[in-house]
């Protein structure tokens, strides 16, 4: 049953969202950087991929979910296999790609290590952007925080979201309700391949009642 709540001014509907973080990628063994560099998913991800699907048929009500993805390629694939098992059609969406690595797209992870922007310390900086034509942690959590809106308010099932580590880890903060300097000392961290699940609970306080479970992928 959904339950609408009000948060300030804001009407929404209470879901329950499940994050999976998308699986293995080339750019994982072929020593190319991550953010928006666009690599498909390696045969043992499109592996993990049916096993994600596999399990999520077996616990939920595909019925009562939609299924969005990051538009690069890791994710769309990962969400295609997950969304043939569950007979679900994929919605893309680019504001669910991880950070934007500007000039380090599409390339070597040695040439991204020589080629960022130095640092100021050695702490978390918010408005530190690594690479030329990027994007800073702050214009990405406002990023990803403006799209969970979208798609929490105009959606009235329940969300099944794939995406990738760093973006998945700031939609929980988004869920959280977390400010931008909550983000100098917290991080949260999943594998590739992964299911973690957003909902609320009897106290409507938003949980994160799942992070990190990669069982399925062992079964």
């Amino acid at each position: 049953m959904k339950v609408v709540i009000s948060i300030g001014e804001r009407m929404i509907n209470v879901k329950r969202i499940i994050i999976i973080q998308h699986c293995q990628s080339e750019h994982h063994i072929n020593n190319m950087s991550g953010g928006w560099t666009d690599t498909p998913l390696t045969d043992l991800g499109r592996k993990q991929a049916d096993l994600i699907g596999l399990s999520l048929l077996k616990k939920i009500n595909h019925e009562e979910y939609v299924l969005y993805s990051s538009d690069l390629l890791r994710a769309k694939q990962t969400a295609e296999i997950i969304g043939m098992q569950l007979s679900l059609k994929v919605i893309e969406n680019s504001d669910l790609r991880e950070i934007n690595t500007g000039i380090a797209a599409g390339k070597t992870k040695d040439w991204a290590r020589e080629n960022r922007n130095p640092r100021k310390g050695s702490e978390f900086d918010l408005d530190y952007q690594e690479y030329q034509d990027g994007e800073t942690w702050r214009q990405f959590y406002s990023r990803v925080s403006s799209c969970m809106e979208r798609i929490y308010a105009e959606e009235s099932k329940d969300l099944i979201i794939v995406t990738h580590g760093g973006t998945l880890g700031y939609i929980i903060a988004w869920w959280m309700n977390f400010q931008p300097e909550m983000l100098r000392k917290s991080y949260f961290s999943a594998s590739v391949g992964s299911i973690s699940i957003l909902n609320q609970n009897g106290f409507q306080q938003n949980a994160l009642s799942v992070l990190n479970d990669t069982s399925h992928l062992y079964d």
